[in-house]
């Protein structure tokens, strides 16, 4: 029988419940043997009393002897489902052997028959209380054939065992049913818990678990081990530059880049942030500069990365040794990166401190700045702009407000309407902004769009009343992203306005203050979205935190 031996039972809940229904077992069964014993004093003058009685005795003490086993280790070893059958089917042959003995027609003698399916159909797997209970029914029904039992009585008998015994396996199926989507879902938490949610690969404390076990293997068997760490080069600019969303999808596209190199033993874990290691089981120091290239070639031209390496035994034989030297050699790597990246990435990392300096003042938080950004680099793929005149874009967009560093707290964080001189004073905001732009190295033209982000299409603007097209088209786009993230935020003096009600306020007043095409382009890039995506893309914006 396949279900004779049973892995070792090691849920510590699974166990108690075992040994409670076993321990109940047994005492429901000495009650019964007092119950019977009680029957046949007061049925004395009955046939088989003194052998009954005997039987009744001997069942007892057998009942009492199973409590002296060692029942733990036999409820948690493998054999214990044939045990626990053994038992029950030992039970029914006394039982059907006293309602023989019994001469009285009908005998009481065969009401405990219940007791045992009922027992099987609360704690034995289906197999076995199907074995059970066909055990009773069959028997009786055998039994009440063999011995000519009454035909009205023994017949509805065997149907009360029959219903009896479908509820029971019904109750078993349902209870066993029930036992594997729970450990379904345990698998599935367990697999959770040690799975990146973005990425689906390996997170931290799966990626160690796995490694301390090839690493113990590889002890054991002497096989070589190679670990490998990669970084994302200028992570943060891209979260930066492009807003969270294209970060996460550049993750989720290092893992189906990487996976699509890797062999079914190798593993692929996110450490965090965008740093990744994989883990190649006997490959060592021949082989390790192979696997390098695999990944940087699964790598080049979606996903700039720095590679660091180390193998088992010659870098080390702990997992802190290995990561040690891995980490060594990726820093050894980015230190080789070319020049104009780390400019670049030094470039972003700058000037979004600046707009975050600002964005505290004007009102503590760290937001406004980035998600113009968003809005402006929406914009501006739906009016077909490409790079390296998207990147610039977004940084003037970025920067838009970097005047406001000299404008005093009680301007900028006045909770009602400017009075005539704030309001001039606040005005200023872009030519000092620009002034401070225009001072660094190869940002002339961020400064120029960023003097007249505040100018109108219909020359009411600031500081120099353009209109039209002599307004810069990435000024135009950065205001239009600038007035919609303002109404679409709170306000000290104001409640944030939905989605749908700030873009109705652009398209009133577009062809006058702002310029209809950006409007139309900054309501096709929303219409893209379903509202669900909408939604994520606003508070991606709003939380970017670099």
């Amino acid at each position: 029988m396949s279900f004779a031996r049973s892995p070792p039972l090691q849920d510590e809940a699974a166990l108690r419940f075992r040994m409670a229904t076993l321990t109940t077992g047994v005492w429901l069964g000495i009650a019964m043997v007092a119950a019977g014993e009680v029957y046949f004093v007061l049925t004395w003058d009955q046939g088989n009393r003194p052998l009954l009685v005997g039987l009744g005795l001997a069942v007892a003490l057998c009942d009492l002897g199973v409590l002296l086993l060692p029942m733990k280790r036999i409820v948690a070893g493998r054999w214990r489902e044939l045990f626990f059958l053994a038992w029950t089917l030992s039970n029914v042959a006394v039982l059907l052997t006293l309602g023989a003995l019994d001469p009285t027609e009908p005998s009481p003698l065969i009401l405990p028959l219940l007791m045992p399916m009922l027992f099987a159909g609360m704690s034995y797997p289906r197999t076995s209380a199907r074995i059970c209970c066909g055990a009773v029914v069959v028997g009786y029904a055998a039994e009440a054939v063999i011995l000519g039992h009454d035909f009205a009585f023994s017949g509805l008998f065997v149907m009360v065992l029959a219903w009896t015994a479908g509820m029971c396996l019904w109750q078993a199926s349902n209870r066993e049913r029930q036992h594997e989507e729970l450990e379904h879902q345990r698998d599935e938490l367990a697999r959770i818990s040690l799975t990146d949610p973005l990425t689906e690969a390996l997170n931290r404390r799966g990626f160690e678990d796995q490694l301390g076990r090839e690493l113990a293997d590889a002890v054991r068997s002497g096989n070589p081990l190679t670990l490998a760490v990669l970084d994302i080069d200028d992570f943060k600019a891209v979260n930066d530059r492009e807003g969270h969303a294209a970060g996460d999808e550049l993750l989720r596209d290092t893992v189906r880049r990487l996976s699509g190199v890797l062999r079914s033993h190798d593993l692929l874990g996110r450490l965090g942030g965008d740093e990744f290691a994989v883990l190649f089981p006997g490959a060592g120091e021949t082989s390790v500069g192979i696997l390098v290239d695999r990944l940087r070639d699964a790598l080049a031209g979606g996903v700039p990365a720095s590679i660091g390496y180390s193998c088992f035994p010659d870098d080390g034989d702990t997992a802190g040794e290995l990561f040690g030297v891995a980490d060594r050699r990726l820093y050894a790597a980015k230190a080789q990166l070319p020049r104009e990246r780390r400019n670049e990435a030094l470039e972003l990392r700058w000037s979004t401190a600046m707009a975050d300096a600002v964005d505290r003042r004007m009102d503590g938080t760290q937001q406004h700045s980035r998600s113009v950004a968003g809005h402006a680099a929406a914009i501006a793929l739906a009016l077909g702009w490409v790079e390296p005149q998207l990147s610039r874009l977004r940084l003037a967009a970025t920067l838009h407000d970097v005047g406001k560093g000299s404008t005093p707290d009680r301007i900028l964080n006045k909770p009602g309407p400017l009075d005539p001189d704030e309001y001039e004073q606040i005005k200023r905001h872009t030519v000092d902004g620009a002034a401070t732009l225009a001072q660094i190295d190869g940002l002339d033209e961020v400064a120029i769009w960023v003097r007249h982000c505040h100018e109108h299409v219909d020359g009411s603007g600031y500081p120099d009343g353009l209109a039209g097209d002599a307004i810069p088209a990435a000024s135009r786009i950065v205001l239009v992203a600038d007035a919609f993230d303002a109404m679409t935020s709170d306000r000290p003096y104001r409640r944030a306005l939905t989605s749908a009600a700030a873009l109705a306020e652009l398209q009133l007043h577009a062809g006058t203050q702002f310029d209809a095409a950006c409007v139309g382009a900054l309501a096709a890039s929303l219409q893209a979205m379903s509202p669900a995506a909408a939604a994520d893309a606003r508070l991606r914006a709003l939380s970017a935190s670099g």
